[in-house]
């Protein structure tokens, strides 16, 4: 009995300690987003039935501008290396002029195709050396896209097609302001493409996004480093 007692002590201590190693902070931001859609009809120019314009011609969108916020958890205990995690609010889209009459070009006014979505993002955290200033890191990783609602305005046989579900790859890079107390201010520049490119006949349909976010991160220790150098307790040490 007094063997399983000092067996259970001794779990949930350790249980607490690799928790503790693996957690390294949570935090929230916010952000601007920029999106634009890209077409490619490879139907050749056809000035008589004009098969090239359906359905959609070739062409680039305007840009989409939104916001965004989201949730972040920080793990892993490793001074340079961490797993970023995040639950965020994103609206992607694109802003269409539609071509109602192909020749002479006859375009009508701009509308938004959007998609709100709920996502989960994952990055590995490559964490440069800290300076006066702060910390500069490098995030690479993706996003699962689950798509709550949509509105499409143009092209909807080609733009109506994207996934309920998708998964994007994702680059960013960062910087963390020093700080003195155990919250973090910090700012990031993400690029978020599609992997996977949608075709239905002879068009090809892909989005990319643009985001800037502010946010702030808190973490116990107070280091983002958290170098494990040996520490001095007194002369009677």
């Amino acid at each position: 009995m007094i063997k399983k007692i000092i067996f259970c002590i001794a779990f949930i201590q350790l249980t607490f300690q690799v928790e503790a190693q693996f957690f390294r902070g949570f935090g929230l931001f916010v952000g601007g987003t920029t999106t634009s859609h890209r077409y490619i009809n490879t139907e050749p120019v056809d000035p008589n039935f004009f098969t090239h314009t359906v359905p959609a011609p070739s062409h680039r969108s305007g840009e989409f501008m939104y916001f965004s916020v989201g949730l972040l958890g920080e793990f892993l205990k490793y001074d340079h290396i961490r797993w970023q995690t995040e639950l965020e609010y994103c609206k992607k889209g694109a802003v269409e002029r539609p071509l109602l009459f192909p020749w002479p070009a006859v375009r009508g006014g701009a509308t938004p195709n959007t998609y709100t979505n709920i996502q989960w993002n994952n990055f590995v955290k490559i964490i440069g050396n800290e300076g006066y200033r702060g910390t500069p890191y490098l995030m690479l990783g993706g996003r699962l896209e689950y798509n709550l609602s949509r509105q499409i305005t143009a092209y909807a046989p080609i733009a109506g097609l994207v996934p309920k579900i998708t998964i994007t790859p994702d680059v960013g890079v960062g910087y963390e302001f020093t700080s003195f107390s155990k919250w973090h201010l910090f700012t990031e520049v993400h690029y978020n493409p599609d992997a996977i490119k949608i075709k239905t006949g002879s068009v090809v349909f892909w989005q990319r996004m643009w985001e800037a976010r502010i946010g702030i991160i808190y973490r116990p220790k107070k280091s983002i480093d958290d170098c494990n150098a040996p520490r001095y307790h007194g002369s009677d040490y």
